[in-house]
C-alpha cells in the first residue's frame, strides 16, 4: 500500500467524527433487532423450552463482565497507587459505566417486556441468586457513577479511593453472584459448582484488557488527549499487554483442567456437554474462536512482538472476540444435553440405561447478533458523548470551556428547580 494511501486510511480509522457516526449506525441496527424481539418474541430468537437461555443472556454476561474487568483494571491506579495505571483511570470508569448500561439494554430486551426488571425489586425473592444479580448490579452502577463524579467532577481523591476499594468488593461480588445464577443450577451438570463463577472473574479481567489495549491506542492515535501513555519509557498498553499474558496463561489453567475433569469423570450431562464443545456442534466456537482467538493466537503475538503498542491492540481486539464466543460456549453447552438424557425419561433420576440420541438445537439468531451490535455501538456513543463533555486527562487545569465542571453542572441544576418552583407557584 502506498504512502498517500496509508494515510488516508489513518484519517478514516482515527477520526472522531467518524467514530460517532458509525456508532451511531450501529445503535440504530441494534434498535431494529430489539424491536423485532419485542414484536415476535421467542419466535426471533435462538430459545425454546428445551433451551431457555440464549444469546441475549450470553451477551448480557459479556457486557458486565467487560464492565466489571475495567472497573478492576482502572482500581490498579486510583485504590493501589500504581503510578503508571493512573492515566487510564478516568477513562476506564466512563467506558466501564458505558458497557454496564448496555448490559442492562441487552438484559431488557430478553425478558421480553422491559419493563419486567422492575418486577425484581417490587416483588424480591431473596434466596434467588438473579435477585441479587440484579441487585448487586444496580449497586455497582451505581457506585460508578459516584466515583466517575468524585474524580471527574469534584476531584475529590481521597473519598474517591475510599469509594474505588468498595467498588472492587461490590464488583467482585457481583461477578461471582452472576457465576453462581449458573452453579447453582444443579439440572445443568455443565454449569454445576464452583468453577463458573471464578472462571468468569479471570474472563472479565483479561476482557477488561484487551477492551483497554484496543481504547488507549486508537486514543493515543486520535491525538486528542493532552496525556502522555508513557511511563519511565514503556507505553501504558505496553503494561496492559503483559498484564493481558498472565491473565491469558491463568485463563489456559483453568480451562485446561475444566476439559480435563469433564472429560476425565464422564459424568451424565458433563462429559456429553464437554464433547460438544470438543467435537460436536460447538466445537468451532471453541477450537477457533475461544482456543486460538481469545487465548493461544494473543499469547503467541504478545510474546513474539514483544510486547509493541499496536501488536498488543491486535491481541486485545482478537482476546475481546474471543472472549464473546467463550460465554456463548459456557450458555449454550450448559443446555445442549437434553433432561431426558441427564434425569431419565421415566425415572426422574439419572438412568443409564437412557441414550443420547441427539444433542438440544442450540443457535443465536440474526436479531440477537443485531442487538449485539447495536449494544457495541451505544457504550462508544456513550463514552464518546462523556469524552466530549468531562475533562478526562490527567490535567485537572479547567481550561476547556466545553468540559462540565462541578461548578458548571450545580449552575444547571440551580436553574432547572429555580424554574420549576416558579412554575409552581
Amino acid at each position: 500500500m502506498s504512502t498517500t494511501k496509508q494515510t488516508k486510511l489513518r484519517k478514516i480509522l482515527f477520526n472522531r467524527r467518524n467514530w460517532l457516526a458509525f456508532a451511531s449506525v450501529l445503535f440504530l441496527i441494534g434498535l431494529a433487532g430489539g424491536l423485532n424481539i419485542l414484536i415476535n418474541g421467542e419466535h426471533v430468537i435462538g430459545t425454546s423450552n428445551k433451551v431457555p437461555w440464549g444469546g441475549l443472556i450470553a451477551f448480557y454476561i459479556y457486557f458486565v463482565g467487560a464492565s466489571a474487568g475495567l472497573a478492576l483494571v482502572a482500581s490498579l491506579g486510583s485504590v493501589f497507587s500504581f503510578n503508571r495505571y493512573e492515566v487510564i483511570g478516568k477513562r476506564s470508569l466512563l467506558a466501564g459505566i458505558a458497557l454496564l448500561i448496555m448490559g442492562f439494554f441487552v438484559l431488557a430486551f430478553e425478558l421480553g417486556r422491559p419493563l419486567n426488571m422492575i418486577y425484581l425489586f417490587v416483588s424480591p425473592n431473596i434466596s434467588s441468586a438473579i435477585f441479587w444479580m440484579g441487585l448487586i448490579y444496580g449497586l455497582l452502577l451505581l457506585l460508578l457513577i459516584v466515583e466517575f463524579y468524585l474524580i471527574v467532577i469534584k476531584q475529590t481523591y481521597k473519598y474517591a479511593a475510599i469509594l474505588g476499594l468498595i467498588v472492587i468488593i461490590v464488583d467482585v461480588a457481583a461477578h461471582s453472584n452472576l457465576g453462581s445464577v449458573f452453579g447453582n443450577v444443579v439440572a445443568r451438570p455443565f454449569w454445576h459448582g464452583p468453577f463458573i463463577p471464578i472462571y468468569l472473574i479471570f474472563l472479565a479481567i483479561l476482557l477488561g484488557l484487551g477492551v483497554l489495549a484496543v481504547m488507549f491506542y486508537i486514543i493515543n492515535k486520535l491525538d486528542y488527549s493532552k496525556d502522555k501513555f508513557v511511563f519511565q519509557n514503556e507505553h501504558i498498553v505496553t503494561g496492559l499487554g503483559k498484564l493481558m499474558a498472565l491473565f491469558i496463561v491463568i485463563a489456559i489453567f483453568f480451562a485446561g483442567w475444566n476439559i480435563y475433569t469433564n472429560f476425565y469423570g464422564q459424568s451424565y450431562g458433563q462429559y456429553e456437554a464437554i464433547m460438544a464443545l470438543l467435537t460436536g456442534p460447538l466445537s468451532f466456537n471453541f477450537w477457533v474462536f475461544e482456543l486460538l482467538m481469545m487465548l493461544l493466537i494473543p499469547l503467541v503475538l504478545l510474546i513474539w512482538k514483544k510486547f509493541d503498542p499496536k501488536w498488543v491492540s491486535i491481541a486485545g481486539l482478537l482476546t475481546v472476540i474471543g472472549n464473546l464466543f467463550a460465554r456463548i460456549n459456557i450458555v449454550l453447552a450448559g443446555q445442549i444435553v437434553p433432561h431426558e438424557y441427564i434425569f431419565g425419561s421415566k425415572t426422574g433420576y439419572v438412568d443409564p440405561y437412557v441414550a443420547l440420541t441427539g444433542y438440544n438445537k442450540v443457535y443465536v439468531s440474526l436479531s440477537e447478533w443485531a442487538l449485539l451490535i447495536g449494544a457495541i455501538g451505544g457504550a462508544i456513543l456513550i463514552y464518546l458523548i462523556g469524552e466530549r463533555l468531562f475533562h478526562l486527562d490527567m490535567d485537572n487545569s479547567k481550561t476547556a470551556d466545553n468540559k462540565i465542571t462541578h461548578e458548571k453542572l450545580k449552575a444547571v441544576f440551580t436553574k432547572i428547580f429555580s424554574k420549576k418552583k416558579k412554575a409552581n407557584a
